[in-house]
């Protein structure tokens, strides 16, 4: 009996391709039988690094790629980074599955590492990189007598402009994956610096319609392997924050943010928790960061969960929209 092979588009970067490899090798682990092999590619945000993402297309330009593999059969499914992905996929394609949640967080690392300084303790005037004006309008609200600069790249390149700024601000979530941690001066608490929607959360993204792996065995449907490694909470979370940002129409172009937990310790009987959601939204006319929060039930084991997570995203927009 010959075993199914999952073929899985990834970029190039020594992250994305870290991250695809977590993911195929829980699906594997989970399917006993199957196989796989990694499918990868440089997107466009890749190549582009002299420019901003806003200037050139937003989030769509590292998943672009990958979608045309799926779409030309060269890939059965693509692993993202969530918050890589615009706030709706075409119709194309559908988020099929996605892993339990990694530190959202956002983290700063001074020059010295571990040992450098904190941010609320670096001297006026210190230079700090990012690649995010979502976090750039959040920094700015907890030290406005610091310079913020502008930089892209892959973690490597990030933490190489230390030779030249004081710090800079990556997500936890990537470092801990690239085993560094351990140069992380301190992790922002999320009451301080909301992440990006989707932050910490690896997506795993096919097409609408059902295709399967070929084999000499019977078929197995896509989805039905992927149900193995999908996490209900993290799935939740993930179509919560996406949906606030489609409801705002808002891109990587916008200081925008939502993030969603569970705040409940246990299920009732029927999967119903409680999922607490933040947002923030820069509102351009008024120069003010607005904020918003909702608690809200949503029931894990129900057929409906997408529409209940989609609906408490979109609550929390309109509490924005009521601020403007």
């Amino acid at each position: 009996m010959s075993e199914f092979k999952l073929r899985v588009a990834t970029r190039k970067s020594a992250l994305a391709m870290a991250q695809t490899t977590m993911v195929a090798e829980a699906i594997v682990q989970a399917n006993p039988g199957l196989s796989y092999e990694l499918v990868s590619m440089t997107t466009e945000g890749d190549r582009r690094l002299d420019k901003s993402l806003a200037s050139f297309g937003g989030k769509g330009v590292f998943i672009k790629e990958l979608e045309v593999a799926l779409l030309e059969g060269r890939a059965d499914i693509a692993v993202h980074s969530l918050k890589d992905m615009p706030a709706e996929v075409l119709p194309e394609f559908k988020l099929a599955a996605v892993l339990h949640r990694e530190d959202p967080r956002d983290a700063f690392v001074a020059r010295g590492g571990v040992d450098g300084c904190r941010f609320m303790e670096l001297p006026a005037g210190a230079r700090i990189g990012t690649g995010s004006i979502r976090r750039v309008v959040q920094l700015k609200a907890l030290r406005p007598d610091l310079e913020y600069v502008p930089i892209r790249g892959n973690i490597q390149t990030r933490l190489s402009k230390l030779a030249e700024l004081d710090g800079v601000v990556l997500a936890a979530a990537g470092l801990k994956r690239m085993g560094l941690a351990d140069q992380v001066t301190e992790f922002f608490s999320t009451e301080h610096m909301l992440p990006a929607s989707g932050q910490g959360i690896l997506a795993i993204e096919t097409l609408s319609q059902l295709r399967h792996c070929e084999g000499n065995s019977p078929k197995q449907s896509i989805d039905a392997i992927l149900a193995h490694v999908n996490d209900a909470e993290s799935y939740a979370i993930a179509v919560a924050e996406m949906a606030y940002l489609k409801a705002l129409d808002a891109g990587c172009q916008f200081p925008v943010a939502s993030f969603a937990e569970f705040v409940d310790t246990a299920a009732t009987a029927d999967g119903v928790r409680e999922l607490k959601i933040r947002g923030i939204y820069w509102d351009e006319i008024s120069k003010r960061l607005l904020r918003a929060e909702i608690l809200h039930s949503v029931s894990l084991e129900s057929p409906d969960l997408i529409a209940q997570s989609r609906a408490v995203g979109v609550a929390l927009a309109q509490k924005i929209r009521e601020q403007m």
